[in-house]
């Protein structure tokens, strides 16, 4: 039985430390600079350890853990994604250097200014970017600030996806114009004006409604999920792969047409050629 797994449990257990054994068995890889994938969520972890040793690590899950410190992932230049939401952390210098780094979800942490995230802005790959989960009341203190989503976009002009809303490219003018109707909504429900009476008239009355107290409407929901217009890679990759197929398709057309072009060429020379010794033999013929 491993070591990362209780004794007559499922779960696993804590590990409070990243250890080379952990990764290792969680992976299944023998090498750490093999490893591209990692999901410690919700492992009690207070120390990423030697993580950092994992070089050509691509997605990482150290969500709701007990984490302070990101020192560890300084050496993951490849990293692509990451979720550190639900920790404890304060700074995001660590990733300064992750060129690669496209999608980060820090949620329910304890950021408290938009100076802390400055190291992000230079990052040329960084287009996604969650700092509150309204679904899961996950929030930082710089998401409370004045003008919070204004000086983020005006620090980070990148951005494609603010907090699981979608802000350039399809779905973003869909997602505008939802959120608008979800806000005015809101804003009915709160001032009281959401309230309808929806009694039915009892059995035989004339149609007026009965009284008592008015029956209010539920509190309106997100009409979908915050990042259900995101982009997904599968669809990029499925079309580059169409595109492929069809450019392979027309080679092979091509070389087709060619070869069919060539054997007619062929047949036609020596039919020629057929013809002309045809034609010799009989001058022969004559002259003797």
């Amino acid at each position: 039985m491993s070591e990362d797994t209780e004794k007559g449990a499922g779960e696993p257990k804590p590990l409070t430390q990243v250890t080379r054994q952990a990764l290792k068995t969680h992976s299944g890889e023998f090498e750490l600079d093999s490893i591209t994938y990692i999901n410690f969520h919700d492992r009690g972890i207070s120390d990423l350890g030697c993580i950092g040793e994992c070089t050509n690590l691509q997605h990482l899950n150290v969500s709701m853990n007990d984490i302070s410190r990101l020192a560890p992932l300084s050496t993951l230049k490849h990293l692509v994604t990451l979720d550190i939401s639900a920790n404890r952390i304060t700074q995001l210098d660590a990733l300064k250097d992750a060129d690669s780094l496209h999608t980060l979800n820090a949620a329910g942490n304890l950021i408290s200014s938009i100076d802390k995230l400055a190291c992000l802005a230079k990052l040329e790959h960084f287009s996604n970017l969650r700092l509150q989960d309204k679904v899961h009341q996950l929030f930082n203190p710089v998401c409370h600030g004045a003008s919070y989503k204004k000086r983020l976009l005006s620090l980070m002009p990148r951005l494609k996806v603010l907090d699981g809303e979608v802000l350039s490219g399809k779905g973003s003018e869909v997602f505008r114009i939802c959120s608008e109707i979800d806000a005015a909504l809101q804003a009915a429900h709160d001032s009281g004006l959401y309230a309808i009476n929806t009694s039915k008239p009892p059995s035989g009355a004339s149609g007026t409604p009965t009284s008592g107290p008015i029956p209010e409407m539920s509190k309106p929901q997100p009409w979908f999920a915050s990042d259900s217009l995101r982009l997904k890679d599968s669809k990029a990759q499925d079309a580059a792969i169409d595109d492929v197929t069809k450019k392979f398709k027309d080679v092979l057309v091509d070389c087709q047409r060619l070869q069919e072009e060539g054997q007619r060429a062929l047949d036609q020379a020596k039919s020629s050629s057929t013809q002309q010794g045809i034609e010799h033999l009989k001058n022969l013929d004559l002259s003797m």
